[in-house]
């Protein structure tokens, strides 16, 4: 395989990479913030950081298509 190749590969990575993260962390915030301060915040912390683990993850495989043109 040639490196471009590879490089292709890893924008759908890239995409499921940020929503994996960005629900991991969501849920954490949302258990912690409960457990350590007794505010409930469930859904909020999880739909807020999924939206954001999007964005991260277009923005990552946006910049990994960008090489790939070069």
């Amino acid at each position: 395989m040639k490196s471009k190749d590879i490089s292709a590969m890893t924008v759908g990575l890239n995409l499921l990479g940020g929503i994996i993260a960005g629900l991991l962390v969501g849920y954490f915030v949302d258990w912690a913030s409960e457990q350590w301060f007794g505010i409930k915040t469930s859904p909020w912390g999880l739909i807020l950081f999924f939206f954001i683990g999007i964005i991260a993850g277009f923005k990552n495989a946006y910049q990994d298509l960008k090489k790939l043109e070069n």
